[in-house]
């Protein structure tokens, strides 16, 4: 790690991710400081070159820090602490199977995805956690089966595979965002038994997380990684 002073009264994360062994830039994954209770405190994606600046305010409370992509395993630092006008800059080098932190080391008693389902509870998503999940999915061949198994009325499951989920109220389509990342274009072919838990996120909630990139709603996908327990 390396300590800069800051020129603001505000902690900054910054610096890059890269693959490993060929240091090529990762773009569009998502960086995440989190409190310990699950609470996010700020978030911003990768550029092109994979380099990342955002600003948090931690309140003087520990926190740690994620990186993730789709197709990558989500990882979890150590808790962190820093004054409230440090900069932290933090390098990661991350792999197809999975991601490894070069400067701190990853915590392997606490599931990220635990940390997302109490932060989706605390923002008062409709949340269906993993206990519900796996029962649902046990007769789901696929995560439109899944949805249609759950019986909840707030989204309309197509018949056709090429048709969208919409949303009861608008009866426009849902964005699907996967572990983070809202997804554009056609959707995606998800398998049920690669799910976590999953949240339905309406208009306003939606934009206040994720902006305009899922402007009638969306349902929230996260996927099992390595801690995760039903």
């Amino acid at each position: 790690m390396l300590w800069s002073p800051a020129s603001v009264q505000a902690q900054v994360l910054r610096g890059y991710a890269k693959l490993a062994g060929d240091d090529r830039p990762l773009d569009q994954a998502r960086v995440m400081a989190l409190l310990l209770d699950g609470r996010s405190i700020g978030s911003t994606v990768t550029d092109d070159n994979g380099r990342f600046q955002f600003r948090i305010n931690a309140g003087g409370q520990p926190f740690a820090i994620s990186i993730t992509r789709i197709g990558m395993q989500p990882t979890l630092s150590d808790a962190i602490n820093i004054d409230i006008t440090d900069t932290l800059d933090v390098n990661f080098s991350v792999v197809e199977t999975g991601i490894r932190v070069d400067t701190m080391r990853v915590k392997s008693t606490r599931s990220l995805n635990d940390l997302r389902l109490v932060e989706a509870r605390r923002r008062g998503w409709r949340v269906f956690p993993p206990a519900e999940v796996e029962k649902l999915r046990e007769r789901a061949t696929s995560f439109e089966d899944l949805l249609r198994s759950s019986g909840y009325p707030g989204f309309i499951v197509p018949g056709r595979r090429d048709d969208c989920i919409r949303s009861t109220r608008y009866n426009r389509c849902l964005t699907i965002v996967i572990d983070g990342v809202p997804l554009s274009g056609s959707y995606p072919n998800i398998n049920p038994r690669d799910v976590y838990f999953f949240a339905l996120l309406g208009k306003t909630e939606a934009s206040v997380q994720f902006g305009d990139r899922t402007p009638w709603g969306a349902i929230v996908i996260y996927t099992r990684a390595r801690g995760d327990k039903d």
